[in-house]
């Protein structure tokens, strides 16, 4: 009989955050158990607890890892273009594009259910404003205006994104993803052009 192949710790431990993401952002914090995450396939009660020491703990591992992959999709969209009012458009493509696919990193952090405690409520926050400095910085650039004048219009750009994206999905995509994007990226673009350049 063939030697089973060895599973590095590292690889191990992202199977089992894989598994949790998904039991997390379908039942959410409070309706999830370590049980239900080791019911899954290829993830025993043992090797979680090898892991993590308790549901919090693993929740907190899964949010570190979703503000780095949401902060890096919305850096990279926005380092896809050279022009402004595209990186715009790409940026708020990534919002809808994270809601239309049911992303679960995206949803993990934008549908939390457990914000009350602290160092959940810390990496929901630093996730935001990870992403409101990117954009910031290009509202700074492109408009010439005050940095911190810069990150409080890129936190609304952000929040209408976010909040258009969910509220498309809500009422059934009642217009194709393009157009949603294109008329939400015009309010934001038209808002800022009116700034002096």
């Amino acid at each position: 009989m063939p030697a089973e192949p060895l599973v590095s710790v590292t690889d191990r431990r992202d199977s089992i955050l894989h598994a949790a993401l998904r039991v997390f952002t379908e039942r959410g914090y409070h309706n999830t158990s370590m049980d239900a995450v080791a019911a899954r396939p290829s993830i025993s009660k043992p090797v979680l607890y090898q892991h993590f020491a308790g549901k919090r703990e693993l929740y907190l591992g899964l949010l570190d890892d979703s503000v780095t992959a949401v902060s890096e999709g919305v850096a990279q969209a926005m380092a896809s273009h050279e022009d402004n009012r595209e990186r715009v458009i790409a940026a708020i493509r990534y919002y809808f594009d994270a809601v239309d696919s049911a992303d679960h990193d995206f949803r993990l952090i934008f549908e939390c259910d457990f914000t009350s405690d602290d160092d959940v409520r810390s990496r929901v926050d630093e996730v935001i404003a990870r992403l409101t400095r990117f954009v910031g910085i290009e509202i700074a650039s492109a408009a010439d205006v005050d940095p911190n004048a810069a990150n409080l219009l890129a936190a609304g750009m952000c929040g209408m994104a976010q909040a258009a994206a969910f509220r498309w999905i809500a009422l059934g995509r009642p217009v194709d993803k393009d157009t949603a994007v294109a008329r939400v990226a015009d309010l934001g673009w038209y808002g800022l052009s009116a700034l002096p350049s």
